[in-house]
């Protein structure tokens, strides 16, 4: 398979066992839509905003380690706390080990508050915060289901922005795949590039459609036992043709307007979602 990104029986029960409090905590209300956690093969990462606040690597017995931006973790509690000793400074990140029974202590409210802090604090980029928004506020929707991010696969290195599941009849647990690239309205890339990307992608996942939808099945399955996807309450889907495409732009709807005209002249049948920060004053 060239992609896989759901957990292997084993660390799917690890995921259940040891990070039970962590599942809860990203239902809560503090944190419900901002936090997001993201299944790969060996790890997952816990996304804030978009930005990778942890890469949770499974090893074998019962530790693990924990991948952190260097500017998340430094002056927090948590880089003080001489239960957490870094093992590897790597590439602007610090890698923990950590035995299960310090998962909780490490991922405490507290501990991750600070780390959230942080993050706004570099603020790495206004297009992947709109990916989380777009994550956010399409939450426990039945028709549409945004199943993973930033996709990549063994054999293809282009990296995708999000990938949606799109329900084909109402009322049925059968869904086909939508690739959505998400740009701000002033990018260039919006006049043609983008257009070229996202046929790419949309070609990759049709020329290895059989991997892509096994492991998409697989992780809504999982995902589902984990409580990370609320609705829809199908215990299993069954995704199939065609594949599609969209790009999605927000903001800067004075430049993105030419930028769009041009896209679609360009480009016969792309389809575009224009969201616009428009006010209403009553």
């Amino acid at each position: 398979m060239i992609i896989n990104r759901f957990f292997n029986p084993v660390n799917f029960k690890k995921m259940k066992n040891d990070f039970k409090f962590l599942l809860e905590m990203i239902k809560n209300d503090d944190y419900r839509g901002e936090l997001d956690l993201a299944l790969r093969d060996n790890y997952f990462n816990l996304y804030y905003k978009g930005n990778s606040l942890a890469k949770v690597t499974f090893c074998k017995g019962d530790s693990y380690i924990i991948s952190i931006n260097e500017k998340f973790f430094e002056n927090t509690g948590a880089a003080q706390d001489k239960r957490f000793s870094v093992i590897e400074r790597k590439d602007g990140y610090f890698e923990i080990v950590l035995d299960k029974k310090l998962l909780h202590p490490f991922f405490q409210k507290k501990y991750i508050n600070q780390f959230i802090s942080n993050i706004r604090e570099v603020n790495n980029g206004e297009e992947i915060t709109l990916e989380q928004a777009i994550i956010t506020d399409n939450l426990e929707r039945e028709d549409i289901i945004i199943i993973d991010r930033q996709i990549m696969d063994k054999i293809f290195k282009k990296r995708m922005d999000l990938l949606a599941l799109h329900q084909v009849k109402e009322n049925k647990n059968e869904y086909s795949f939508c690739v959505i690239e998400v740009k701000l309205g002033n990018n260039p890339e919006l006049e043609d590039k983008v257009a070229s990307q996202l046929a790419d992608y949309v070609t990759h996942i049709k020329k290895n459609y059989d991997d892509y939808k096994y492991c998409y099945e697989k992780q809504y399955e999982q995902k589902r036992e984990l409580d990370l996807i609320i609705s829809p309450k199908y215990e299993s889907i069954k995704i199939v043709r065609p594949v599609k495409g969209l790009i999605v732009v927000l903001g800067y709807s004075g430049i993105a307007k030419g930028r769009i005209a041009q896209l679609k002249s360009n480009h016969q049948g792309v389809q575009v979602e224009i969201f616009k920060y428009l006010l209403k004053i009553k």
